[in-house]
């Protein structure tokens, strides 16, 4: 019998899975500037549970920051900035509540409460409210969204939610310019608290040539997207998140 290759050990049939998953992936957040993370999280995480957080994190750098140099005329400089803030306590939170508590219960927590702020949003929406971007609620969604990335990957939900009503290119570029330095906050924190082994680096190997590929198909989507399916496609793809990752859970 022939022997069968294998990376990190996965099949090769996955790895090319793998890598066809970031690509989607990565090209829907290239083009939202969010989406790799939500999408593909929970279908990494079956596969082999290390993708998830660290891999996922490492990975998705060269895009986030690929995006918001492509797109740095349309940053909301302002709101970035107080979004920031709520990132650091944030991803300590998030770290401390990976050494302390149950990863299952921390990933159905992230779920449901992703799954609420989608509904809250659509109630509103309907009422013809909107979440305002005020330091408030921009420091607030930064806290949950560093919590959520370091805990499940998936931080994308709380600071679309908060931009939703915006102009497609600012929102892209915005989340792009926090989820940046988010991210290398995070990263940080992985290998102070030694989370990054060489497992996790062979693993992001595997799924960064579909995550550098995601940003040129991207640029050829982000601006045929028009505003008016933005915040749709924003509340769709958020309610895809805690659903899969409810299921990943569950399984």
């Amino acid at each position: 019998m022939l022997a069968v290759i294998e990376i990190a050990g996965l099949p090769i049939y996955m790895v090319v899975v793998c890598t066809l998953l970031a690509l989607i992936g990565s090209s829907v957040q290239g083009s939202l500037g969010f989406g790799l993370g939500m999408l593909t999280s929970p279908i990494f995480a079956m596969i082999d549970q290390s993708f998830v957080p660290v891999a996922m994190m490492l990975a998705v750098m060269p895009l986030t920051f690929g995006v918001a140099l492509r797109d740095r005329h349309y940053i909301d400089a302002s709101g970035f900035k107080w979004a920031l803030l709520g990132r650091f306590p944030g991803v300590f939170i998030g770290i401390v509540a990976l050494r302390a508590m149950n990863k299952d219960a921390l990933s159905y927590a992230v779920a449901s409460s992703v799954a609420i702020a989608v509904i809250i949003s659509v109630i509103t929406a309907r009422r013809g409210q909107v979440i305002k971007t005020t330091p408030i609620t921009l420091s607030s969604a930064g806290l949950a969204s560093g919590f959520m990335g370091t805990v499940t990957s998936i931080g994308g939900p709380p600071m679309a939610l908060v931009y939703q009503d915006g102009e497609p290119r600012t929102i892209r570029a915005t989340l792009a310019a926090f989820f940046s330095i988010g991210v290398v906050i995070t990263v940080i924190g992985f290998l102070l608290s030694g989370e990054i082994g060489r497992h996790e680096l062979i693993l992001t190997l595997v799924i960064l040539p579909g995550v550098l590929g995601g940003l040129p198909v991207s640029s050829l989507l982000g601006d045929r997207l028009p505003a008016h399916i933005m915040r749709p496609l924003i509340l769709v793809i958020c309610a895809m998140s805690a659903s899969l990752l409810f299921l990943q859970t569950a399984l």
